[in-house]
């Protein structure tokens, strides 16, 4: 999936190299990621948060390796997706339809499509975005039969530092908990309830709370419509509306993407 991208084979890496008996072999990482990956092979959510300006609700479709459609039903409509070529934005509002055609390698194309529409997929459904470089791991203190798993990052750029940590439940990579500190302050993401899917074992945050600092701001609700559903590559084709203004962009490079989002 797209926002797996380098995940993978970063975190692999690191196990492979750390020989402590605590930490977890590459062989384990793998399975276990591409266990929960078959699982997130296709989906379908209805995802509900009540942000303090009003509600946003939307819809999601995925299905492997990166086809993803969006439908915002409030505060305004919107749709969003790609079809495995071409990004598109269709504002009914603006009667505006515009095609992004990612001329971008498959890594650097992972990266576009996150920045694109990666907001839209909630925590619990995408791999934790980590680093492999300087990433930590540690175990936390064990949830009855399971094992938590924390993986942490400090990432520094010209602005400064920030720390992004993920909470897992091991073995089925469960989303628990995201956090983020920048400049001494904090944004969690706290799963608060979940749906277990009894053929799997797998778990997806069904409820969960943004907070910052510690002060809940708002909850997001996501209501699981369907798994493994088979989706055909027309589901997320789109067309423009007669009487829409249509444009269309070549992206050949991220600094490009970024330059076109910039404006």
């Amino acid at each position: 999936m797209f926002w797996k991208g380098w995940v993978t084979c970063g975190l692999l890496c690191v196990f492979a190299c750390k020989k402590e008996s605590t930490l977890l072999s590459s062989a384990e990482i793998l399975q276990k990621m591409e266990a929960r990956e078959k699982v997130l092979s296709s989906f379908s959510i209805q995802v509900h948060t009540e942000e303090a300006g009003g509600a946003i609700e939307h819809q999601l479709v995925f299905r492997a390796p990166d086809f993803l459609r969006v439908e915002v039903q409030r505060p305004q409509k919107l749709s969003l997706g790609f079809d495995g070529r071409d990004h598109y934005r269709l504002e009914p509002s603006a009667k505006k339809f515009s095609v992004l055609s990612l001329k971008l390698p498959a890594a650097e194309r992972k990266v576009a499509l996150s920045k694109l529409l990666g907001a839209f997929v909630p925590e619990g459904f995408q791999l934790p975005k980590v680093m492999p470089k300087g990433l930590k791991q540690s175990w936390l203190e064990p949830q009855g039969s399971t094992r938590i798993l924390r993986l942490e990052n400090h990432l520094r750029d010209g602005s400064g530092e920030t720390t992004v940590a993920y909470v897992l439940r091991w073995p089925s990579l469960d989303f628990l908990k995201k956090e983020i500190w920048v400049d001494g302050r904090s944004i969690e993401f706290v799963m608060q309830e979940e749906h277990c899917l009894s053929e799997s074992g797998v778990c997806f945050p069904t409820l969960m709370v943004v907070k910052q600092d510690g002060e809940t701001l708002w909850p997001q609700k996501i209501e699981l419509l369907s798994f493994q559903e088979a989706f055909s590559n027309e589901h997320f084709m789109f067309q423009a509306p007669e009487g829409f203004v249509v444009e269309r962009h070549n992206i050949s490079s991220l600094k490009e993407l970024e330059s076109f989002l910039s404006n």
